[in-house]
């Protein structure tokens, strides 16, 4: 007799792989925010230190007293806010939002160790308060220094893939608008919305400009959740908008460079062409070289502008 034969085994079939989802794509490396640098801490330190003084050298002139306390006060905060999001392990997603922050303070504090002496130190006895307000002006200028030593650390290099604000037309539109809010605040604090036409006509060049940089360094920036922002440079109509914004600039800055010294030292408009004799702390005439020399540096920083723009379209025709 046969022994039975065995059922064979019925084995279940067996279900395809599935792929383990892949993990996000990392940006690439020049992209990432740089951990800080020692110029970083001394920042934060030079500016701590000149509005703390400021404010120990007792009550500061309205206008651009106030205007430099709070170029400082700002500083600091943007600097320790990126030191403590370092520490705490969660720095910011790009590299260009920490140089864009760094070059504005390198401008605001430049522009606070001139305008804080001349109204706040000039005639001003020897004595406590005067030392004090010294080391202000000392602690503005070191922290210019180390704040443009670390734009010129970790901005973008040629032939580096960069987010836009750290390539060089990034950064010329970060000057200009921040130059155009310290010229407006410096026109206004002079009165030049109650002054001649043409001043109020630079009034308005500073204002729109103003507006018009912040809206552009945003929307390039992808800071407004465009996507690409302006830095790929792929669209036609992005570069041919950036030329004709750069060549705006350019024109209205040079209208407002030949108006503002126009009324301002034109002794036949009622200006004057040398400084009063015994014109005190804050002399109005000394602001309005301050505002003619910065007219005159904005208007560079267009024509740069404009000269990498039309290269770039030029190239790319």
């Amino acid at each position: 007799m046969d022994a039975p034969i065995a059922a064979p085994l019925l084995t279940p079939p067996r279900r395809p792989l599935t792929p383990l989802p892949s993990p996000p794509a990392m940006p690439p490396r020049s992209q990432l925010c740089s951990p800080p640098t020692p110029w970083r801490c001394a920042q934060a330190l030079c500016c701590a230190s000149a509005f703390s003084m400021a404010a120990a050298s007792g009550p500061w002139g309205e206008g651009e007293g106030d205007g430099c306390v709070a170029a400082w006060a700002l500083s600091f905060a943007f600097t320790l806010l990126l030191l403590l999001a370092h520490l705490a392990g969660r720095p910011p997603p790009r590299r260009d939002l920490p140089l864009a922050l760094a070059l504005a303070s390198a401008i605001t504090c430049t522009a606070a160790a001139i305008l804080w002496p001349l109204g706040q130190l000039r005639d001003q006895p020897d004595g406590h308060r005067r030392h004090l307000r010294a080391a202000a002006t000392a602690a503005s200028a070191l922290a210019a220094v180390c704040y443009g030593a670390e734009v010129a650390v970790t901005r973008g290099r040629p032939g580096e893939t960069v987010p836009y604000l750290a390539t060089s037309p990034g950064m010329l539109k970060v000057a200009q608008c921040v130059t155009a809010a310290i010229l407006l605040g410096v026109s206004a604090a002079l009165g030049a919305a109650g002054g001649a036409a043409g001043w109020r006509w630079c009034l308005g060049i500073y204002g729109a400009s103003m507006a018009a940089g912040l809206l552009v360094v945003l929307v390039c920036g992808g800071i407004l959740g465009v996507p690409g922002g302006c830095g790929g440079w792929d669209a036609a109509w992005a570069r041919r908008v950036l030329v004709g914004y750069a060549a705006l600039g350019a024109v209205a800055y040079g209208a407002a460079t030949v108006l503002w010294p126009l009324e301002a030292f034109d002794e036949s408009r009622g200006g004057r062409a040398r400084r009063p004799y015994g014109c005190g702390a804050p002399c109005p005439w000394d602001r309005a070289v301050l505002v003619a020399l910065g007219t005159a540096a904005n208007l560079l920083l267009y024509l740069a502008d404009l000269a990498q723009a039309g290269r770039v379209v030029l190239l790319r025709v």
